[in-house]
């Protein structure tokens, strides 16, 4: 794997951090992805952001819309 990859494995790695233990960057995550991104200053290409857009929409589609509440609201 070539140091591009790596950087961009590390920036993926950070970003899954910060929504483990970030709750109102992990809220706004499935509030307003992009915008989220931005403000955090995390800069994705095309393919990261579709692989992103995709895993949020799969977690988000597969939680029990009471469960879903209750995690995005938990702390608001």
């Amino acid at each position: 794997m070539d140091g591009m990859e790596e950087i961009r494995l590390e920036a993926l790695r950070a970003l899954t951090i910060l929504a483990i233990h970030d709750d109102q960057f992990r809220r706004g995550l499935w509030d307003d992805l992009e915008g989220t991104l931005e403000r955090h200053g995390i800069t994705l290409n095309d393919r990261e952001m579709a692989q992103v857009r995709d895993f949020v929409y799969a977690v988000r589609n597969s939680l029990d819309e009471d469960l879903f509440s209750g995690l995005t609201d938990a702390h608001r």
